[in-house]
């Protein structure tokens, strides 16, 4: 829907279309006007700004967005899948790179959250998504329009960014995604030498609550009480100003805590590598593409339990969280043993998750996924998407 609130979904769109544009011609149905240049910088990757057109999707939708940014987001999402489908004959192929629209079915779709129009929000809790509204006129609403219907989802080749978020897919829908793990571009990470690191934790993720970052202030100080002078920079673009003046009160008078924002490329990758430590506060993340990147750059990554990133730290007990206390203990644990610290590592680094993650694999991926799709008859799927192996990390998610 917007571009330039910098995501992994917003990535994976990015990387979709550097895929792409060498041999078809591209349009960009979205909500806003996005600066290609600035995400071509912000995310490494070379899309052609010539190379492709950009469609407002009508006029409600970009004016809930302009006016009132993610709030209404179930809405904007509907009315961004109803224009699609409207203009879905203009186009040899619609390729979603959100969550699940009502598309037609000679369509591709990569599900980063599935919202589930099946069910109400109340049963929604493992794959709420911080932007959705409970209330159930508006949700009834959102729902007529967006018109998702799951004979609709079961004939698109369908694509997830994790067997998390496949699973979720396949109870919603009673149809099982490819799994297609986000591209992680690591090419400007590089390996620092441990001792040469500083004894900090990075966090890197849009400023909104659901990345609970006040949490994250309360785990630093709380490792610190232990006797670790370890300090915390927060690093991402702000989505939810209000969120981030209660972050800022946080971390005011707390000189470990830097509230950096957005930061240069360049520099995301400099803190990273230079750091010991990475965390992680959204719960029943997806996939959890900062995360990877934290592990690129050689840092020891703590994320919850809850959702598919536990599989970016192969299961290690070690780095999983339930709670706040329970980070503060780990990540204390972990601080005061070396041969703990060493072992961990050993998964990490820029060849490691390139082997997993990395983007070619990605990108080579959805041009074969493409092709395929362009060249069924209108109407008609493969036989299920699962007939193509998986792509899966070494620790089998």
């Amino acid at each position: 829907m917007d571009l330039m609130s910098k995501g992994g979904g917003e990535a994976v769109a990015m990387n979709v279309l550097e895929a792409l544009q060498d041999d078809h011609d591209l349009t960009v149905l979205t909500l806003t006007d996005p600066d290609l240049r600035e995400l071509n910088d912000y995310f490494d990757t070379d899309v052609d700004p010539a190379a492709l057109s950009v469609e407002r999707a009508g006029l409600l939708a970009p004016w809930l967005n302009d006016e009132f940014g993610l709030k209404y987001y179930v809405l904007q999402n509907a009315l961004l899948g109803r224009y699609a489908r409207r203009h879905g004959d203009e186009y040899d192929l619609l390729v979603s790179t959100i969550n699940e629209l009502g598309l037609e079915s000679n369509s591709v779709q990569y599900v980063h959250f599935p919202f589930d129009w099946t069910v109400s929000s109340d049963e929604r809790d493992h794959i709420f998504h911080p932007t959705v509204e409970e209330d159930s006129l508006y949700e009834r609403l959102a729902t007529r329009v967006a018109g998702v219907e799951r004979e609709d989802i079961q004939q698109n080749a369908l694509l997830a960014n994790s067997g998390w978020t496949a699973d979720v897919v396949e109870d919603a829908y009673g149809t099982r995604p490819e799994v297609l793990h986000p591209p992680i571009d690591t090419r400007e990470f590089e390996e620092r030498p441990w001792d040469d690191r500083e004894e900090g934790i990075v966090t890197v993720g849009r400023i909104e609550r659901s990345k609970r970052i006040k949490e994250l202030i309360r785990i630093t100080e709380g490792v610190r009480e232990r006797g670790h002078d370890l300090h915390l920079h927060v690093i991402g673009p702000t989505v939810d100003d209000e969120y981030r003046r209660e972050v800022q009160a946080l971390a005011s008078g707390r000189e470990y805590v830097e509230l950096e924002g957005e930061v240069p490329r360049d520099e995301l990758v400099e803190r990273i590598c230079t750091h010991k430590y990475g965390i992680h506060g959204k719960e029943y993340e997806h996939f959890g593409m900062a995360v990877a990147e934290l592990a690129a750059g050689g840092a020891i990554p703590f994320v919850p339990n809850e959702g598919s990133q536990h599989a970016i730290v192969d299961d290690r007990e070690e780095l999983l969280y339930g709670s706040v206390e329970d980070a503060k203990a780990k990540i204390a644990e972990v601080a005061a043993d070396p041969d703990l610290q060493r072992e961990l590592r050993e998964p990490m680094g820029p060849e490691a998750i390139r082997r997993r993650f990395g983007r070619e694999r990605f990108q080579r991926r959805i041009r074969k996924v493409v092709a395929e799709a362009m060249d069924r008859p209108a109407g008609r799927v493969s036989e299920t998407p699962t007939d193509a192996p998986a792509e899966r990390p070494a620790s089998g998610d």
